[in-house]
């Protein structure tokens, strides 16, 4: 009697040679393919025995209940037999039980999804304590207690993981089958944003925030995957109104959304429906008591400015839209240090610390341009520094830029300004050491990114070429080099802003 095959059910269909890895073999996850499992190594085999021969005859085995054994009472019934009875099916009039109910298991795919899953939130989050993660982060520490019936969201949670799993371990063959899982994430987004229902629940608007997290991870589209994200995403807010925005989970998808959605605005220089009053209204509560809100709330302003400032380049205005521009500005930076006054009524919330301190970041970058660096007390309070020292170089930058075309500036007052827009971009550059350590995870080290591109426009502005270089070697060194097909630009979104015609707006 020949010997049984013991690959898996997909192998032994396509009649290839497998590996039998456990739990799902190789070939399968070259292909991109779910590995559907293996048979059991012992089952019952059960005869019929004719009453006039005598001589048994094999009933055929029903081997597709092995298959992706457990994964759900749904998957493992199969029609006309019990998941909990006979491995082997008999004719109706002779059925009988075989053996007891089997306990059940908790399927391989759920449990590598929990495993992978509470890798990825370990490696992406914080490790050390302090006062409430910033409402993008704390998000992430939801995930796990999410209810399991959004086939959208389970993929997308499955795609980031290995994303995750792969860049931490310099892994690229984990690479690949995480572009399969993402691929087949975006498949089913798609169809879920296409069901007017589905596309109105926060495990979309979640599932699409994901995917745009997997794009700063593994992107190999110069940022365009990024972009077209976030513009989806704000398709999404835009269905469902700003009344939508009740929850807990949906708030903390929303002010995840609009610093994405900010980001962008400050590469393309184009605003959002996110500064509009209606969409402002979502976030009033939450801004009386969290500094990380109300400071989205004065930044989702920026990108307005940018665009006035821009049009009336291009297409010209009178001298009173140049004054109310200006006027615009110089009110929003009011409400910019009002912010930091009140987040700084103790004292500043970091201590200046000679680099060698931070773990790890002379690895990354071993230039002491900045020496010494910032420790901030607790991770929040280096995001919410680092965003407001971004924001005030880009804004008052651009009001530095209107005054000195259009106003008659005195010595003193450009020593003044120069002074300022200096000491912003030189706090973002001392606050990176803190957010590229080992311990402040991947999305402090992702945070970084914008901020020096920032830092390094105004360095190379200024003539500043080391500062400039340093800046350039850091965001290198934070996009995880060696992992990507092709080098990525210093700026991501410069080709997508090519493209981009001058009247396109952001939703």
């Amino acid at each position: 009697m020949p010997k049984r095959s013991t690959g898996c059910f997909e192998c032994r269909k396509r009649k290839v040679r497998c590996d039998e890895a456990k739990p799902e073999c190789n070939v399968c996850l070259r292909r991109g393919t779910k590995c559907p499992g293996f048979r059991p190594p012992q089952s019952f085999i059960l005869h019929k025995f004719d009453q006039q021969t005598e001589r048994p005859a094999l009933i055929k085995e029903d081997e597709s209940r092995y298959k992706y054994a457990n994964q759900s009472p749904k998957d493992s019934v199969i029609s006309g037999s019990s998941p909990a009875r006979a491995v082997a099916r008999l004719p109706g009039s002779e059925a009988r039980p075989v053996d007891e109910p089997l306990p059940k298991q908790v399927s391989s795919v759920a449990a590598d999804r929990i495993q992978h899953l509470g890798t990825f939130i370990a490696l992406y989050l914080p490790r050390a304590d302090g006062p409430a993660l910033p409402p993008p982060s704390a998000l992430m520490l939801g995930l796990p207690t999410m209810p399991a019936n959004s086939q959208v969201l389970l993929a997308a949670v499955d795609a980031l993981s290995a994303a995750q799993l792969a860049v931490n371990n310099r892994n690229n063959p984990l690479i690949n089958r995480s572009r399969s899982l993402y691929g087949t994430a975006l498949s089913l987004m798609l169809r879920a944003i296409q069901d007017p229902v589905t596309a109105l629940k926060d495990e979309t608007l979640l599932s699409t925030y994901l995917l745009t997290l997997y794009e700063v991870f593994v992107g190999v589209t110069q940022g365009h995957g990024f972009f077209y994200h976030v513009q989806g995403l704000l398709h999404l807010l835009r269905q469902r109104g700003p009344s939508s925005f009740q929850s807990r989970l949906s708030l903390q998808v929303f002010h995840a959304i609009r610093y994405n959605s900010l980001s962008i605005g400050y590469h393309m220089r184009k605003a959002s429906m996110l500064d509009s009053p209606e969409w402002l209204a979502v976030t009033v509560r939450a801004a009386k008591v969290d500094p990380y809100v109300a400071l989205q709330d004065i930044c989702i302003c920026i990108p307005r400015l940018l665009e006035r400032t821009d049009r009336l380049a291009r297409d010209g205005g009178s001298q009173t839209d140049i004054d109310e521009l200006i006027d615009d500005s110089n009110n929003l930076a009011d409400r910019g240090f009002e912010w930091i006054s009140i987040f700084e009524r103790l004292g500043p919330r970091y201590d200046r610390v000679d680099i060698e301190l931070m773990d790890g970041f002379l690895d990354l970058c071993a230039d002491r341009v900045f020496d010494p660096v910032f420790d901030f007390h607790y991770f929040g309070a280096g995001i919410c520094y680092m965003i407001y020292w971004m924001s005030m170089l880009i804004m008052q930058g651009n009001t530095f830029r209107l005054l000195r075309q259009h106003r008659q500036l005195e010595m003193k007052q450009l020593m003044m300004w120069d002074r300022q827009l200096g000491g912003y971009a030189d706090s973002i550059c001392r606050s990176i050491p803190y957010n590229c350590r080992p311990s402040a995870g991947y999305t402090a080290k992702f945070g970084c990114l914008t901020p020096l591109v920032v830092a390094r426009k105004y360095y190379e502005a200024k003539g500043a070429k080391k500062e400039s270089e340093w800046c350039e070697n850091v965001y290198m060194g934070a996009r995880v080099p060696g992992l990507y097909q092709s080098p990525v630009p210093l700026e991501p979104l410069k080709e997508v802003k090519k493209t981009v015609k001058d009247n396109a707006r952001f939703i």
